[in-house]
């Protein structure tokens, strides 16, 4: 590793030098046949080189001078791609490519792409990462490709990991002018929700000490809720009061208790259960319950005159643009919404009032932050962190490291530096504001990433080489083996199957970059060699190739050893328990130059009238809810909507 950065310069400069002659002669416009007229489909005559723009390296370019020296990019140099049935063949039956790279300097990523744009410089692949324009208008500006050809013929597994995510779809096809469906660029695909690294968290060991245990929890062996998902009626003082306690059933439990063992992170264990009749938060009425116990440990700490003390954190505009907790009452985000297809602006839908009501309800019996509009100046992800790392607050919007004993050394309380233990929950369920239409719906708008990942281009550089074997490689990336590869590594099987140099694997001693076993379920689990903390662990895939599916590990079907402590484990079980579907921001890469201005215009007019009106109806009351929607409804944001409608629409078009 001597002198490696010396190399690393020289190499970059270099590539530089040589890439503006080399680009320059690669490739003429044609249609999918080699400069001598050879035949695609036999490969015969056909060149196999590619380079590659990509916006950074894997492992931050510690571990090798050149991207094509990453195991994973050797790995696929020396395979044989089988175009007529598809992934890895033999030599018999497949050929090979030759992928090469070109990686700017760090920080000029994008006056980099820029400048190879302008000059008409750049390779045959591009990651879109550095663009600040989007697939198509690339294609209309004549850099990109037209691949839709190519999707249809060479990449089953991509339209078929398409037609099982089909809330993708508008998120990676163009409809055309022509009234098809066409394909300007690949992308990483998530399977599922990516790891969180924020979410509701709150105070496990004050429910042990203050929550009573109700005379009535969810029965969920009876038949009305295994049909309905929740008892006849709902919360339980309606049900007594109403005298139908369908769907409930006695509490066994009278009293709570914890175990938290000599490595509690690991180890806790507690009797708790919700009036929802499970160990975690379902429901608006189990917070509810929750802040009686939290305003009990407020109170008997003497805090309740604390403005830094509270039961439960908003933010200082009184809403997430996300979503997140506004998606609770039926659906919505307070600005634009997507459900079942169809957009709308949520901003007075009768979801958004429902929301409202609460927070005011809450407000109002003193269980929210009353200095929450003060707090203009805390990211929402750390909103009054003298108040949280004191142990003062009951929940609110945390990180990893507050879960388990986190927060511990930091309380203000003498018993809570002993026995604070800090537990994660989903975004509850409404059961108890507005009407039948905004209750028992999951949340669907979440702050979680995008599904969508950094896209893939093909110029027409790459017309008259080898697209057949490339787009067949590419497909692969949508396969199960393809995914573990790009997203974790070599197995065992692959690395013995390759001769690498440079050799990662036996530099660090390592066998395969991930092992399998099954779990006592029956479920597959992916146990990782390196730790995820460990930038190796980056090194030894293929992230960076862009086209793949990315195994997220939280869908349920199958598991991937992160090597998380036990209460991460279950934080991330519940901050993933619910899919984002309802947010349209998704949606903005989309948009024209001229309608991300218009709609860029929009956002900053509805979004400042929300923060310096929302909180006032919350303080105030829903009395003062009529004349805030007016106001709101003046500015014409629903103008905007048929303008994401033609963007979200097109997979309907494949219907």
């Amino acid at each position: 590793m001597k002198n490696k950065l010396l190399k690393r310069i020289f190499a970059i400069g270099l590539t530089a030098v040589m890439a503006v002659s080399m680009i320059a002669g690669c490739g003429s416009k044609g249609d999918d046949k080699g400069s001598s007229g050879t035949d695609a489909d036999s490969g015969e005559g056909l060149d196999a080189s590619f380079t590659w723009w990509i916006y950074k390296t894997d492992g931050s370019g510690t571990y090798y001078d050149d991207y094509k020296d990453s195991p994973v990019v050797q790995f696929i140099n020396s395979q044989y791609w089988d175009v007529e049935n598809g992934g890895i063949g033999t030599e018999e039956t497949g050929r090979k490519l030759d992928l090469s790279f070109l990686v700017p300097i760090a920080g000029s990523e994008g006056e980099n792409f820029s400048t190879m744009i302008s000059t008409g410089e750049y390779p045959e692949i591009l990651d879109l990462n550095g663009s600040t324009e989007n697939a198509q208008s690339l294609y209309e500006s004549g850099i990109l490709m037209d691949i839709t050809e190519y999707v249809e013929k060479y990449m089953p597994n991509y339209l078929a990991f398409l037609d099982s995510h089909p809330e993708l779809k508008p998120l990676v096809s163009v409809l055309g002018e022509d009234g098809e469906i066409h394909y300007y660029a690949l992308y990483e695909l998530k399977d599922g929700v990516a790891d969180p690294w924020y979410g509701p968290v709150y105070r496990r060991d004050w429910l042990v000490k203050y929550a009573e245990p109700t005379e009535y929890v969810w029965d969920w062996e009876s038949e009305v809720v295994k049909e309905n998902g929740h008892p006849a009626v709902t919360p339980l003082e309606k049900a007594l009061e109403e005298e139908n306690l369908d769907g409930w059933k006695k509490n066994e439990v009278t009293a709570f208790s914890a175990t938290p063992g000599t490595n509690p992170d690991e180890e806790y264990e507690d009797n708790v259960i919700f009036p929802s009749g499970t160990g975690d938060p379902i429901t608006v009425s189990d917070w509810e319950w929750m802040f009686e116990a939290f305003a009990k440990a407020i109170e008997e700490r003497g805090w309740a005159d604390n403005s830094g003390a509270y039961c439960m954190t908003i933010e200082y505009t009184g809403y997430s643009l996300q979503g997140d907790l506004v998606s609770s009452f039926g659906g919505g985000n307070g600005f634009f919404y997507v459900r079942d297809g169809e957009v709308s602006f949520d901003g007075t839908s009768d979801n958004f009032k429902a929301y409202v009501e609460c927070l005011s309800t809450w407000y109002e019996n003193g269980w929210m932050d009353t200095q929450f509009h003060t707090r203009a100046s805390d990211m929402f992800f750390s909103i009054n962190t003298t108040g949280t790392t004191q142990g003062m607050v009951g929940l609110w919007g945390g990180m990893p490291n507050s879960l388990g004993t986190g927060i511990r050394t930091t309380c203000a309380n003498e018993e809570d530096k002993q026995d604070a233990f800090v537990m994660a929950a989903a975004y509850p369920i409404n059961d108890v504001y507005g009407k039948e239409e905004q209750m028992y719906h999951e949340p669907d708008s979440l702050y979680q990433d995008s599904r969508r990942g950094g896209g893939m281009g093909i110029t027409h550089k790459a017309e008259g080489k080898d697209l057949a074997a490339l787009f067949t490689f590419f497909d692969w990336g949508y396969t199960e083996e393809g995914s573990l590869t790009q997203g974790i590594g070599l197995s065992e099987e692959q690395l013995a199957s390759v001769e690498l140099n440079p050799n990662l694997y036996a530099d660090y001693d390592l066998n395969a970059a991930y092992t399998v076993s099954t779990d006592e379920d029956g479920k597959t689990v992916y146990h990782k060699t390196v730790d995820s903390s460990n930038d190796l662990v980056n090194a030894i895939h293929g992230g960076r190739l862009g086209a793949h599916y990315s195994m997220t590990g939280n869908t349920g079907e199958y598991t991937i050893d992160k090597g998380d402590t036990h209460v991460a484990t279950l934080a991330k079980e519940q901050w993933t328990k619910y899919l984002n579907t309802g947010s349209i921001m998704d949606y903005n890469a989309l948009l024209k130059p001229e309608e991300s201005e218009e709609f860029s215009k929009i956002m900053v007019a509805v979004t400042d009238y929300q923060k310096q009106n929302l909180p006032g109806v919350i303080m105030g009351g829903m009395d003062m809810w009529d004349e805030y929607a007016k106001g709101l409804d003046a500015l014409g944001a629903e103008a905007f909507e048929e303008t994401f409608q033609k963007y979200v629409s097109l997979s309907k078009t494949e219907e």
